[in-house]
């Protein structure tokens, strides 16, 4: 059985080769294991770098732009640091977006305290208008991932 990390590659690959408004915009997290679908679309496939807030701002300006985003990284890095920026650059601007954690909360202790992050749900429930899932296996996380891609603009 594949983890749920290895089935969102697997998946955010396949609706990037199906729906052109699809894009993803990576911290490095995963940036390996997605290098062909950024060769294949280079155009909607962005690598930041360990540029946290600037993952949130490119994914609310692609948003601003017609596609639909998904942000992609671990979730300290993903929800706590650019928190001001999911407000600002996301709510703020009226635009949505798919961000997608790898390891939340709790799930990589070996990682340490730097990449758990135990406020991550809490911190986005303060938030208006923002949609919440907390998957516990693949197949649950890769149908909630096709849903929040189809669901028009909203905040998942």
């Amino acid at each position: 059985m594949d983890t749920m990390r290895e089935r969102f590659i697997t998946v955010a690959t396949e609706l990037l080769d199906q729906d052109p408004r699809t894009a993803l915009v990576l911290a490095d997290i995963s940036a390996a294991s997605l290098a062909e679908a950024a060769a294949a679309h280079p155009d909607r496939v962005l690598n930041v770098g360990i540029r946290e807030q600037l993952l949130i701002g490119v994914t609310g300006g692609l948003a601003l732009v017609g596609l639909r985003p998904i942000a992609h990284t671990f979730a300290s890095f993903l929800i706590e640091r650019p928190f001001e920026q999911v407000k600002l650059d996301l709510g703020h601007q009226g635009v949505g977006a798919v961000l997608v954690s790898a390891l939340g909360s709790y799930d990589w202790p070996a990682g340490g305290r730097t990449h758990m992050s135990p406020g991550d749900v809490a911190l986005l429930d303060t938030l208006p208008g923002w949609t919440v899932h907390v998957p516990g296996h693949p197949d649950e996380a890769e149908a909630l991932l096709r849903h929040a891609v189809a669901d028009g603009d909203r905040n998942v």
